[in-house]
């Protein structure tokens, strides 16, 4: 995350797209019982969604923090191989999880403590190059733009992306060590709170929910979540850099992941759309099938241009920026367009669905 916004090279395996029928569209006045559509759509996304998704990442989570334990005791390049390796499995569920960023995960600052960029370089080699014990509680303390994801990442890469297992020292192995250890209780508090509660409060919207007064208020802060990682993706974590062709403005330098960090954040738009993250479910499609279906067209159209159109980037983007900026604009301009349609056609829909 981009704090001047608010906030292998492997993708996620595809999110298939159903394709549309070409039967009349309806409007919602023509379902009159959409009560346990809604419920379960709800239920799905709050469950099999996004308490899946913070289980998944915890779970992945602890798989580096055993993987930089052994890296550790055993300093060599395949163990470093093995840690990176696990840092990029992560990325992808974070990254996914973003399209839903909302709940304890925002309200507890989860994101900006696990995610913050740039990372502020003076604190981090403070923290580096002095006496204090690193251990996690120390790391906790931190501000939080010398702590998450992006300081393990430089650790674990180096400034170039071609560090070796031969270059640690022994307080950087230290130092990776209680981030991740930190990372890690972090992560499960997020699971812990979805998982012991937060899920029902989504589930059970407008029924008892003291987080959502109303079914409308949570279908919105869903299109919220949706539309808001358009809007960062390509008007922050893509439009800073390239607008000032400055590539250390670039998030996740160091692994050269960006581009698969933003094509992630888009996936995760119609994981939750599709109300599928581990197992399908319903999902708001579920619902604007039963009344629009050239609006359920047209959001999974811009959805795969938006994919397209980020595949289509073949350097990394810090190097796209300035060798590859036709198809770095395309694809600013095709997430933008998803975000139009979520925000000006998905949400007043929902809206007006819900009532």
């Amino acid at each position: 995350m981009n704090t001047s916004i608010k906030k292998s090279l492997t993708l996620a395996l595809p999110l298939f797209m159903l394709a549309a029928s070409c039967s009349k569209d309806k409007t919602p006045d023509n379902n009159p019982d959409t009560g346990e559509l809604k419920k379960e759509v709800l239920a799905n996304i709050a469950n099999n969604v996004c308490t899946a998704s913070y289980e998944d990442m915890y779970a992945k989570t602890q798989e580096l923090l055993t993987a930089v334990t052994a890296l550790n005791a055993t300093t060599n390049d395949d163990n470093l191989a093995t840690a990176r390796l696990k840092w990029k499995a992560i990325r992808v569920t974070w990254e996914q999880s973003e399209a839903w960023l909302f709940g304890p995960v925002e309200s507890n600052n989860i994101d900006p403590r696990i995610d913050t960029w740039p990372v502020d370089f003076n604190l981090f080699n403070r923290a580096l190059n002095g006496t204090d014990e690193l251990n996690e509680a120390y790391v906790n303390g931190l501000d939080d733009a010398a702590k998450g994801f992006h300081p393990i990442e430089f650790l674990l890469w180096g400034q170039n992306g071609n560090k070796t297992a031969a270059q640690f020292t022994t307080r950087e192995k230290q130092f990776l060590l209680a981030l991740t250890q930190n990372l890690t209780s972090l992560t499960k508090e997020v699971r812990d709170t979805w998982t012991n509660g937060y899920n029902n409060q989504l589930a059970t919207a407008g029924n008892g929910s003291a987080e959502f007064s109303t079914q409308t208020a949570a279908f919105v802060q869903v299109a919220d979540g949706m539309a808001g990682i358009c809007d960062e993706v390509a008007n922050g974590k893509m439009k800073e850099p390239f607008d000032t062709r400055d590539p250390s403005k670039e998030e996740s330098p160091f692994a050269k992941n960006s581009t698969i960090d933003f094509t992630n954040n888009i996936q995760g738009i119609l994981a939750i759309y599709q109300g599928r993250f581990t197992k399908d479910g319903k999902g708001l499609e579920d619902i604007v099938r039963e009344s629009n279906l050239s609006l359920d067209n047209e959001i999974k159209s811009k959805h795969a241009a938006a994919i397209s159109a980020l595949q289509a980037i073949d350097k990394p983007f810090g190097e796209a920026i300035t060798s590859e900026e036709s198809k770095v604009q395309n694809a600013m301009d095709k997430v933008n367009d998803l975000a139009e349609v979520i925000d000006g056609k998905l949400k007043p829909f929902l809206q007006q669905y819900t009532k």
